[in-house]
């Protein structure tokens, strides 16, 4: 399988000239059922310590609210 950097997948997943959000829900890469929240502009993962989805996309929204580049 070929490892391709953020950067690159994130130009390759950009819908119709409209770029992915600043902030992603991601998998933890250390323990199984937990998340991580992935800063797609600079490649950190700030884990988490909750497994409800829904309190996470409301956090993710929120943040990215506050990263739109005015």
């Amino acid at each position: 399988m070929t490892q391709i950097t953020i950067a690159q997948w994130l130009s390759n997943n950009t819908t119709q000239g409209v770029p992915m959000p600043r902030y992603q829900l991601v998998h933890s890469r250390k323990f199984y059922g937990k998340y991580d929240i992935l800063d797609t502009y600079t490649g950190v993962r700030e884990a988490t310590g909750t497994t409800n989805v829904r309190m996470l996309r409301l956090e993710l929204a929120e943040l990215n609210s506050k990263s739109i580049i005015k």
